[in-house]
């Protein structure tokens, strides 16, 4: 009997250790549940750890010593690595409560059944717990998706049937998992005139280290930009064109929209129009050479401001000159980069020779005689009974001719004496 009563005790405490484990089993309800990490954890002064059903999501599991003892007082440490962006679910068993605990502050209140909570675990995940068929059997599940990296330090607290509270610090550290490239803020596209100053930049998020590439029209990459920014100092007509950039890193790769670079020139004069001299009645022509982007538009202009009608192309033509016209001459050239004025250019109109005559005939009792016009300009034939002094007149007036082909004047009034003259009129 001795003997027994020597046994007994021993007996006891093994049932004692095996009793919860077979109630686990029998109530445990975390091996049917989605958790991706279920930790059977014995109560009791041997007790061992149990099987791990799945893993998934958290880079690593709870893990506990293979010995623990649950009494009042009784401290050690579990860890956990997860990813920022990467879903976790964890959940604990066999009588382990979450307490609204943080670091060495002990709040007095137990989670109840359905309870949850976000304090003193990383931003992004949840606490809850779980009520088993059996009130003894209360389980924490840890589940959500980090959103901030660090460490964080938590305190669990145990409540099993036949064992004190005891306490468990367990500590997450959360990494930034590797993001694929976003961006945020397009290249934008602009205008520029050459000779300035520009610029591309792109604003992105991702996981560093990030590499860039700019390209030019698509699939020429440009040596040696490989930042955030592209940058010309000095844009010329061949910078004209579209730009994006790809960005890379461990994740992925993106590539921006396309952001064009408009270039514009102002107008620049390579060929000044040269002056003309030219005599009455004839015809002349200004011409002028030019270059700029985008298109040129012209205005040529009389004696420096008056503008001529018409007369808005990169040449400019006169015909049948008068006196009138003589003067200077200039184009002002514009696009929507700006303008510029040409030099002057003068037209000299000088006056024509006379034209050759015939002498006068007497036909019947009429004058007659024929000259040659000067082509383009008016032709007055002019009478006068004495050749010096008296008074000249108008016998006909002859339109400007096209032509330097003869005319014959007759004069229709009899008189003794006619003299005869032609006037050019420019």
């Amino acid at each position: 009997m001795k003997r027994l009563t020597q046994i007994f005790p021993l007996l006891l405490a093994a049932a004692l250790q095996v009793l919860p484990l077979l109630r686990n089993i029998m109530t445990n309800p975390a091996a049917s549940s989605s958790f991706a990490i279920i930790l059977r954890w014995g109560i009791g002064s041997a007790a061992a750890l149990g099987a791990v059903d799945a893993v998934s999501g958290a880079t690593s599991s709870f893990t506990s010593p293979t010995n623990f003892t649950a009494t009042v007082g009784t401290f050690f440490s579990n860890s956990v690595t997860l990813n920022v962006g990467s879903s976790v679910s964890i959940a604990t068993s066999d009588g382990w409560i979450l307490t609204n605990l943080f670091n060495t502050t002990i709040h007095s209140a137990f989670f109840k059944d359905g309870q949850s909570t976000t304090t003193a675990i990383p931003p992004g995940l949840t606490c809850t717990t779980i009520a088993s068929n059996n009130a003894n059997f209360i389980y924490a599940s840890i589940s959500g998706t980090p959103t901030t990296a660090g460490s964080y330090g938590t305190i669990f607290t145990a409540l099993s049937p036949g064992n004190k509270i005891s306490q468990q610090n367990v500590f997450f550290a959360v990494t930034a998992s590797s993001l694929p490239p976003t961006i945020t803020n397009q290249p934008a596209s602009r205008t520029n005139n050459v000779g300035t100053a520009a610029s591309f930049s792109v604003t992105n998020g991702g996981t560093a280290p990030l590499s860039y590439q700019w390209y030019f029209n698509t699939n020429t990459a440009l040596l040696n930009q490989t930042n955030t920014s592209l940058a010309f100092a000095s844009v010329q007509l061949t910078n004209a064109g579209n730009y994006s950039v790809i960005i890379t890193n461990s994740a992925g790769s993106v590539t921006s929209s396309y952001a064009l670079l408009t270039v514009w020139q102002p107008p620049v004069i390579t060929n000044q129009p040269t002056s003309i001299t030219t005599v009455a009645g004839g015809n002349g022509t200004f011409n002028i050479l030019a270059g700029g982007v985008p298109t040129l538009a012209y205005q040529w202009n009389f004696n420096t401001n008056t503008a001529l009608l018409n007369a808005t192309n990169t040449s400019f033509s006169l015909t049948g000159l008068r006196a009138s016209q003589a003067g200077v001459y200039t184009v002002v050239i514009t696009n929507s980069a700006g303008s510029v004025t040409s030099s002057i250019a003068n037209l000299v109109i000088t006056n024509p020779n006379p034209p050759t005559m015939t002498a006068p005939v007497k036909n019947g009792s009429l004058f007659q005689f024929t000259f040659v016009p000067v082509v383009g300009l008016t032709n007055s034939v002019l009478t006068n009974s004495v050749i010096t002094g008296g008074s000249w007149g108008v016998l006909t007036n002859v339109p400007p001719p096209s032509t330097a082909s003869p005319i014959t004047v007759t004069d229709p009034f009899s008189k003794t004496n006619r003299f005869y003259r032609v006037q050019i009129m420019p």
